[in-house]
């Protein structure tokens, strides 16, 4: 990629050129060579045989600093000489193939190195994201040359010097992104991070950063009304873009006066809404959809007007303000609902962040529904309706929440009319409305999955099925199922279920591997059933499933290691391994807040980042679950589907099971579903 180089000489004289790695070539009787991420004076006069002093005559400035990109003028006679960094004799390599989800964070924590070290031996990550399948170099035992904070300091971590005649300055405006500002001077997104290498992931209003000194256009706020905009991927040519768009090319050149100088990849383009662009190129993207596979949203990322997103949670900020008898910490101790909001709002937080590092502007508004159980529901309604009076609430893109089931179906009927999409984002028992999207998947949904995993995976096993008085209807699907199945019914006292010691050991087979499936939420029960097997599982195959892994089983009386030796199976809404995303996740967490994140942390994560995704994907949150895409976050999975009721119902439901160690595992659902 081409970039704009600033060649410091001592007469100021001024030029362009192509941005290479580590070159030299020879200017009149000097030297060039441009700054690279890491480098100082030192380093380089080692890498060119010159002295320091050698260099500061030549560059006077380099005596304050020097930043990446710099091109600095060395003696005619300097030579590069392969050195390595002080006592770093061999640098030892690791091929990483990148994962789906990793990120450089993930990766340099998973080796134990820094960013920057990754960086150094991957120049292309200075300009360019880290994607899905790249390969890179990782330097296993790279020590960084120590830098000095007096003369010859390293590459500054401030803002490059502002004089420079090329560069000019730009005051980050209200609503101005990335996309906005790199457009607005007809420049890439990665020339303007190479321009401001600390910049960060997002704009932050008032920031000062350098760009170049000529506009092409006079603003960086995005007009979302009239005009979409397009980033130029790998492969685009001015023919194949006005085919797809159905454009004259004076007309694209019109809207954008930088396509005078051709098209390059990363380039921000303003165009028609109604040109068939987006439609084309999402198009594409649904294909994969349709053979039930994931798709990163990420990757396909089109609709870039700032989206505004209401949440409702009830804190219940008055009542908290109102009791002076309680300390915070009491109230946290006291107040579950509480709890939950907060935990699930410091989860958004990070998901609103993680999408402006995307490009995408968020506006977000977050209304108190002030719910207490003993306010009764008349009063809990009228809170809600006097949320619902903001204003931000009529022009929102979608709202989440509230928590509450009853609050949910409130604020979704009010809204109704409207047609705003109202996300309910923990509980399954809603009442169906068009604009209702059911993010939790319910009970059914997840029984019918491991309904279908026994069903294929079942043959040569004696199955035997345990179902208390309560779970009859299961009972009976699993009958129906396999009507050979042996049976072990449980019986009823006053301290719950219960069953007579031979019970089960009656039915245990010594040749066939032998699975148990448990239906019950009873303590008693599972404890009786669970210590029994695990020790006929001493000299027996056996395996427990269940379809609905109640809330018992969270009991101290349940022992999870006997859970472990019977490989327990049972299907979850969220993934539940430690997979790298999410501990990436909980570690970013950490970072940020000083403590491990919730269920209901990773759950507001999961929920606003898709959402957000979503609706930059398509206009609207209907358009894109009528794709039918399925995607998946840290440890939650998105499939809406149409309810029969009408909106919209998430299907996305994991398999899960006990392996080695008290590790939970995800089991793949294509080695059935296919079947």
């Amino acid at each position: 990629m081409k970039k704009v180089l600033l060649i410091a000489a001592v007469w100021c004289c001024c030029a362009f050129a192509k941005a290479c790695t580590s070159t030299a070539s020879v200017i009149q009787e000097f030297v060039s060579h441009q700054v690279e991420a890491g480098e100082t004076v030192y380093s380089i006069s080692k890498k060119y045989n010159v002295t320091e002093k050698q260099i500061i005559k030549l560059n006077p400035d380099a005596k304050r600093s020097i930043y990446e990109g710099l091109v600095l003028i060395l003696p005619a006679n300097a030579k590069v000489i392969d050195i390595v960094a002080p006592e770093q004799k061999t640098i030892k390599f690791k091929k990483h193939k990148v994962k789906r989800k990793e990120t450089l964070y993930s990766i340099s924590k998973k080796y134990g190195v820094s960013q920057d070290a990754i960086k150094r031996f991957n120049k292309q990550l200075y300009s360019e994201p880290l994607r899905k399948g790249d390969k890179i170099q990782i330097p296993l035992n790279f020590e960084a040359p120590a830098t000095d904070t007096g003369v010859g300091s390293g590459v500054s971590t401030e803002d490059p010097p502002r004089d420079q005649p090329n560069y000019g300055t730009h005051i980050v405006k209200a609503k101005e992104t990335k996309y906005g500002v790199a457009r607005m001077y007809g420049i890439t997104i990665a020339e303007l991070e190479a321009m401001n290498p600390a910049m960060g992931a997002g704009l932050q209003q008032g920031a000062s950063i350098r760009v170049p000194r000529e506009k092409v256009t006079e603003t960086a706020v995005i007009d979302t009304d009239t005009f979409s905009f397009y980033e130029v991927v790998k492969g685009d040519t001015m023919f194949s873009l006005l085919r797809r768009l159905g454009m004259k090319a004076d007309d694209l050149l019109a809207l954008n006066p930088s396509l005078d100088e051709g098209l390059k990849e990363g380039m921000v383009l303003k165009i028609p809404k109604t040109s068939g662009l987006a439609t084309d190129t999402i198009t594409a993207n649904e294909g994969m959809a349709a053979e039930n596979q994931v798709v990163n949203l990420a990757d396909s990322i089109r609709v870039l007007s700032t989206k505004k997103l209401v949440m409702m949670l009830p804190f219940g900020l008055d009542r908290i303000e109102s009791d002076t008898t309680l300390t915070e910490k009491d109230l946290l101790k006291k107040d579950l609902l509480l709890r939950i909001s907060l935990d699930f709002h410091s989860g958004a937080l990070m998901a609103i962040e993680a999408a402006k590092a995307r490009g995408i502007s968020v506006d977000l508004e977050v209304l108190d529904t002030q719910y207490d159980r003993s306010n009764g529901t008349a009063t809990n309604a009228r809170y809600v309706e006097n949320a619902l009076d903001n204003r931000k609430i009529k022009s929102a893109d979608v709202v989440i929440g509230p928590i509450m089931s009853s609050n949910v179906n409130r604020v979704s009927s009010i809204l109704r009319p409207s047609g705003i999409p109202v996300i309910s984002p923990l509980t399954e028992k809603v009442t169906g409305a068009r604009n209702v999207f059911q993010s939790r998947p319910s009970k059914q949904q997840q029984e019918a999955l491991m309904l279908s995993y026994l069903k294929a995976h079942a043959k040569d096993k004696n199955i035997i099925i345990i179902a208390d008085a309560k779970n009859q209807s299961t009972r009976s699907k699993l009958v129906a199922l396999f009507p050979t199945a042996k049976e072990v019914v449980p019986r009823s006292g006053e301290k719950g279920y219960y069953l007579y010691p031979d019970d089960i050991p009656n039915q245990i087979s010594a040749t066939q591997e032998n699975w148990v499936i448990l239906e019950t939420n009873d303590i008693p029960l599972i404890s009786n059933v669970t210590t029994n097997l695990n020790t006929l599982a001493t000299t027996n195959n056996i395996t427990l499933l269940t379809t609905d892994r109640g809330s018992a089983y969270d009991s101290d009386e349940i022992q999870h290691l006997h859970l472990s030796n019977l490989k327990f199976h049972f299907p979850s809404i969220n993934n539940q391994s430690k997979n790298e995303a999410i501990n990436a996740f909980t570690e970013a967490y950490e970072d940020k807040y000083t403590i491990s994140p919730s269920r209901f942390a990773i759950r507001g994560y999961d929920i606003v980042y898709d959402t957000l995704l979503r609706l930059a994907y398509k206009e609207t949150l209907d358009q894109a679950a009528k794709t039918g895409i399925e995607t998946e976050q840290v440890e939650n999975k998105f499939s809406y589907r149409p309810a029969g009721r009408g909106g919209f119902i998430n299907e996305a439901v994991y398999l899960m099971r006990y392996g080695e160690n008290l590790q939970l595992e995800e089991i793949p659902l294509d080695s059935f579903l296919e079947e």
